[in-house]
């Protein structure tokens, strides 16, 4: 991925920065760098296509590191790969057959049991797809980013958009991993760019115009860079054996010229250097300079610059291998995502087996992304920090207190306004969260009290402001007797007893504050009914059961 070892060979260039240097500028960002960098935190739910929201962690890197730039004024402008370009086919083998191999690997080591190693090997696995671009893609219209589907490679699109001026949609800075941008020809690149908006930058004018610094470009312009990158080998063609980035300099400093740089390597390569080397030279030379890009002007492809007609005399007019033409209208469903630029189909054509569903909200303040619709649902304010979420997955919900309505889509989520407008309501609120406290029968073996349908209260242990008259004599001695308890930390009672209580105690339908006593008629049964005889204890368990029976209680208070 990008010129072997140029990063490390021009280091005398690179110089620290923060990204607030380019506040109140566009900036594009190479998407699929920061695709890949995400996906190394969940590298092994993506390969096996895992359940569950961590293989979306992915989506959490990219959000966040948008977010920094957001926050300094920044506008960005995100450049997704697309399709590969013919000569480009052998590179893009070589990745998939070390990926597949690394993947074996990786499984090998899980089934082992060693997952610490597997889960490393399984970094260098994963694959990006256009699927997980798409993922990201859509987060990116919710939050109105800027973004564009390259139809073919993201950095001739990116380098296009640093060629252009400001108010016609140019951008400042790239912010990438690859080196290739610096062959492509980019003024300004940032590279390894941290969480919080640290990271190197070159400055392709300032290599140029150095005095004293080692190596020296003093006497390069963009052409014989670009030619030293392809020399010392790029993704479009290897290098000749023993040329490295040093050499390819030191020739390309000596002769000027890279047509005399490549007659001296024949020369003194010989054998070496393959047959086909000058035209695959001048094509992987040429992809630098004349790639296909897209012009959202025009809404149709065109090259990043105008080819000369001598290189195209050269290369007997088959120029497919800068990427193949295609109609406006499918370049510009590639660009605003709409089509896979692998498959050319729709991604709404993609089974739902995929295992990645479409993410539809996100959280400006936050890191934390919820990419699943299906999975989970979150709305928030501009205003509130407090969120309600509904995890669908499991059914289980966790409630917080919003602060202000939330902004719900009115005939998609008509119904979690209506739940947000009854959690809102605190009675509501404490009658969810917090327990009912006054049911002492519901801790007591895990038997729930019974209650009259229209009076909500009969705890027969809370002090009462009136006593009720009830028509059984023992009931109403043993009641009375309780209202001056205070509170009770502890109650053993026996099963037989339980249901004693469970009948007495629909005869208390008392209201607290009122008037008027009102008693429903099943109640009214209840209170007429005869008490439960209680049989003799014959046993020692027995009698030490009815000594802590809640009726001995009573009978000793």
């Amino acid at each position: 991925m990008g010129i072997k070892d140029l990063l490390r060979f021009m280091k005398p260039y690179v110089e620290p920065i923060h990204i607030k240097k380019y506040a109140g500028k566009r900036v594009g960002i190479d998407a699929y760098s920061w695709l890949h960098k995400g996906a190394y935190s969940c590298s092994m739910e993506l390969c096996l296509n895992m359940e569950g929201d961590k293989k979306f962690q992915y989506l959490n890197y990219c959000m966040h590191r948008i977010n920094v730039l957001r926050h300094h004024n920044i506008n960005p402008v995100l450049v997704f790969d697309g399709g590969n370009i013919p000569c480009k086919a052998q590179t893009e083998q070589d990745r998939h057959s070390k990926r597949k191999c690394n993947l074996d690997l990786a499984m090998a080591k899980l089934k082992e049991g060693n997952i610490n190693a597997a889960a490393e090997i399984f970094q260098r696995a994963v694959s990006i797809t256009p699927s997980m671009a798409h993922q990201l893609i859509q987060i990116l219209r919710s939050e109105n980013i800027e973004f564009v589907v390259a139809p073919y490679e993201a950095d001739a699109q990116l380098a296009y958009l640093s060629s252009l001026d400001e108010d016609k949609g140019g951008i400042a800075a790239v912010i990438s991993e690859d080196s290739d941008l610096l062959a492509y020809g980019c003024s300004s690149v940032v590279f390894k760019m941290d969480r919080y908006g640290n990271g190197e930058e070159i400055v392709i004018d300032k290599v140029f115009d150095s005095v004293g610094l080692v190596p020296s470009f003093r006497h390069f312009d963009k052409e014989l860079f670009t030619g030293m990158c392809v020399l010392a080998g790029c993704d479009f063609l290897s290098s000749v054996p023993g040329i490295g980035i040093a050499k390819a300099h030191a020739l390309v400093s000596k002769y000027r010229n890279l047509d005399r740089v490549l007659s001296t390597l024949k020369h003194e390569k010989g054998n070496q250097m393959p047959e086909d080397y000058f035209k695959s030279f001048h094509k992987a030379f040429a992809v630098f300079q004349h790639a296909r890009i897209y012009d959202a002007e025009s809404k149709r492809l065109k090259h990043l610059t105008p080819l000369p007609e001598t290189l195209v005399h050269y290369l007997g007019e088959e120029i497919d291998f800068l990427g193949p033409e295609m109609s406006s209208s499918q370049a510009t469903a590639i660009a605003e995502g709409q089509l896979d630029p692998s498959t050319m189909k729709g991604f709404k054509e993609f089974p739902s087996s995929n295992g990645q569903v479409k993410p539809t909200a996100f959280i400006k303040p936050s890191n934390a992304i919820q990419p699943s619709s299906r999975l989970l649902k979150q709305e928030t304010t501009p205003t509130s920090c407090f969120t309600i979420v509904s995890i669908q997955k499991t059914g289980t919900k966790r409630i917080t207190v919003m602060e202000q309505e939330p902004a719900f889509e009115k005939t998609k989520h008509k119904a979690d306004l209506e739940e947000w407008r009854s959690l809102s309501n605190p009675s509501n609120l404490e009658k969810l969260i917090s327990p009912l406290k006054n049911n002492i029968l519901s801790k007591v073996g895990g038997i729930p009290a019974k209650r009259s349908s229209k009076v909500p209260d009969n705890n027969p242990f809370k002090r009462r402001k009136e006593t009720v008259a009830v028509k059984d004599d023992c009931v109403n001695e043993q009641l009375s007797e309780v209202t001056e308890v205070e509170e009770l930390e502890l109650i053993c009672i026996s099963p037989a007893t339980q249901r004693s209580i469970a009948e007495q105690q629909s005869v208390v339908t008392e209201i607290e504050d009122l008037e008027t006593l009102g008693i429903t008629p099943s109640s009214q049964k209840s209170v007429e009914s005869k008490p439960v005889k209680k049989k003799k204890v014959t046993s020692k368990k027995k009698v030490e059961s009815k000594k802590n029976s809640i009726l001995n209680f009573f009978s000793r208070v």
